[in-house]
């Protein structure tokens, strides 16, 4: 036992030091529980008791075991406590005189932002940081020249969206986006805050339609960002946009991305309700216009759908289009695509020919054309296939004469080299005489020039020999009475 000692009870009636400095620089900022834990633990420096433990300290209290050890912790981060000791927990209490004027290496490391580390530590509220995090939120400031406003602003904003349990690894990839963004006030963090704030909430949206439970990415928020502002679309815009993507088995921002893309400028849910249907118009009448000609079945193109909507808007009507398609596969099914389709379109376009009754009555008579032609060949003796070409010479022949007198003239021209020239020669010499019918034509044969007679082979005039039944049956010998003999009866 001591020389001397207070008596057990003297500590009642006696007093605790309190030094001026920790009431001026410390109590202010401090939590209410954490000064009446470094109050108490004063005054067991002054009277010490063997007995007292975290758990008796906290039961005295009325605190938590817990919240007694994340005040020592908050005091020893501040510089004036010191641990000594886990198991038991031990603390020394330092002069704080002493630790402002001559800090010790370590205190230098650790606590070398006080007034930064205590504010952080605000921010997370009765999360308790450990000295790791700051020596963390100390290289953001240091190494990414991050002022503290800033980062204090940054972890107040990573706070609120995530919650207190943000693990720092998280946060220092946001301190490194906003150094590369060179946010060093706190009122461009505001700002970016408040632009990254609306691109989150898009983020966190479009996830919760992915049925996806968890915080967005940066990537996933930079892409929302990007809708918001380079694209200008609409917040609800882009949540209804999210139901196109339950056509893909795994939906991804990336995916959401492309539908965007085509959807540029969307400035309200209605309107991106009625860009999304005009889109699977197009997909629905691309797809009707592959089948018309006789193409595979597969999605259509984005340059195949931009096509589509280049006829609708030079006014072509979609009636059209597809009688257009159904035309050119009838032709030659599956030959010819979507490039061929976009040529007669361009035909049409120059022609005027845009609606579906006026794109009807022309292929109609195109058609009628070509059944002439066919037929002027035939008397003629004119061995070709009817193209765009002899429809063209049939409506110039029509101009010359009506179509009885053309096949007259056809019948003329068999026999000679060229038949269709020799049509068009009686056509012109029977409008320059004036000779509208077949009657007047023949009437006036002897003053046209004649079709020359045709070239006979001096071989062919030769009797032929007449054959009785059973002499023409005698010509033609049945075949199966020559059989192939046998490699062995070849002998």
């Amino acid at each position: 036992m001591p020389l001397c000692a207070f008596d057990d009870n003297y500590f009642m009636m006696g007093v605790t030091p309190v030094e001026n400095m920790f009431i001026q620089n410390y109590l202010p900022r401090a939590a209410g529980d954490y000064v009446r834990v470094y109050l108490y633990g004063l005054m067991q420096c002054h009277h010490p008791d063997s007995d007292m433990t975290p758990e008796r300290m906290a039961h005295l209290l009325d605190l938590s075991e817990e919240t007694v050890l994340s005040a020592f912790a908050y005091w020893e981060r501040q510089g004036i406590v010191r641990r000594v000791s886990d198991r038991p927990p031990q603390f020394q209490y330092l002069n704080i005189a002493m630790t402002l004027g001559d800090e010790s290496p370590m205190e230098k490391a650790v606590y070398r932002h006080r007034d930064f580390n205590n504010s952080l530590q605000q921010i997370f509220g009765t999360r308790l940081l450990h000295p790791a995090d700051f020596e963390t939120a100390c290289e953001w400031v240091e190494e990414l020249h991050l002022p503290e406003e800033v980062v204090l602003v940054m972890a107040q904003a990573e706070v609120e969206k995530r919650g207190r349990s943000v693990r720092f690894s998280q946060l220092g990839k946001t301190a490194l986006s906003w150094a590369e963004q060179k946010i060093t006030t706190r009122q461009a963090a505001l700002e970016l805050i408040a632009r990254d704030g609306a691109a989150s909430r898009v983020a966190s949206r479009v996830l919760k339609q992915f049925n996806t439970r968890r915080s967005p990415t940066l990537d996933e928020i930079e892409l929302s960002r990007k809708w918001l502002e380079d694209w200008g679309l609409d917040e609800d815009a882009i949540v209804r946009a999210c139901g196109e993507t339950t056509k893909a088995q795994n939906p991804t921002f990336k995916y959401l991305d492309k539908i965007l893309e085509r959807n540029r400028g969307a400035r309200s849910r209605s309107d991106m309700d009625q860009r999304l249907h005009d889109e699977q118009t197009a997909r629905d009448a691309v797809k009707a216009l592959r089948e018309a000609l006789g193409q595979p079945m597969t999605t259509p193109t984005p340059d195949e759908l931009a096509s589509y909507r280049n006829y609708l808007a030079a006014g072509f009507e979609p009636a059209a289009i597809q009688r257009m398609a159904a035309a050119i596969g009838r032709e030659r099914p599956g030959h010819y695509g979507m490039d061929t389709l976009d040529s007669k379109m361009a035909d049409m376009l120059e022609k005027g020919l845009l609606t579906d009754d006026a794109l009807k009555a022309y292929l109609d008579r195109q058609a009628e054309l070509r059944a002439q032609a066919l037929k002027v060949f035939e008397l003629c003796d004119y061995r070709s296939n009817v193209t765009a070409a002899s429809t063209v010479q049939m409506e110039a022949w029509l101009d010359m004469a009506d179509y009885a007198l053309i096949l007259y003239a056809a019948e003329r021209a068999r026999g000679t080299k060229l038949p269709l020239q020799y049509i068009s020669k009686l056509l012109r010499e029977w409008k320059k005489a004036d000779i509208s019918t077949v009657e007047a034509a023949r009437a006036a044969q002897p003053s046209v020039a004649a079709a020359p007679a045709a070239r006979v082979n001096p071989a062919l005039p030769y009797t032929q020999r007449a054959y009785t039944i059973e002499e023409a049956n005698d010509v033609f010998s049945d075949p199966s009475q020559y059989e192939e003999a046998k490699p062995n009866e070849a002998q």
